[in-house]
């Protein structure tokens, strides 16, 4: 897992020299809370941008979930959120793996998770190993606008 702010180039500078990882910081870059909602193609099917909106949820009623296929690059555009995680190996299992979605849930752990403040500007990397939880009501905001870039790690090879 990677925790930064799209305004501090150090946090994530050294994965440019990758075609995928530019291609989409670029679109982050470029993305405001005036994007409109729905499925982006950044790089076809395996390089895909999904800009959404929700109002947030208690902790209990966010399950974790992790993908084997692709990356998470999540990134806050407006409003707020946590996302709570966890390695995923650890977690207790849940649902089975859904192929199509690439959608792994888990039950929520008993034990500490940690907890990630995702305000504007802020994004979290989640590779397969991270268990990850978001929607997760922070002490601030009801809602938030993000982007959720997908990246096949075919890619990222």
């Amino acid at each position: 897992m990677i925790y930064g702010h799209l305004s501090a180039h150090d946090t994530y500078h050294f994965l440019l020299a990758r075609p995928a990882w530019k291609k989409a910081f670029d679109w982050l870059s470029q993305a405001t809370p005036k994007t409109p909602l729905g499925r982006t193609l950044i790089a076809g099917e395996d390089l895909y941008a999904n800009v959404q909106g929700y109002e947030t949820l208690p902790a209990e009623k966010c399950p974790f979930e992790s993908h084997r296929r692709f990356v998470d690059l999540q990134y806050c555009l407006a409003g707020g959120e946590v996302i709570q995680w966890a390695l995923a190996p650890g977690l207790p299992a849940g649902k089975d793996y859904n192929e199509k979605n690439d959608l792994q849930f888990y039950a929520r752990p008993a034990h500490p998770v940690t907890e990630l403040q995702m305000a504007p500007g802020a994004f979290a990397i989640f590779f397969p190993s991270d268990g990850h939880a978001p929607k997760v009501q922070d002490l601030s905001n009801r809602s938030v606008m993000k982007v959720v870039i997908k990246i096949n790690l075919r890619l990222l090879a």
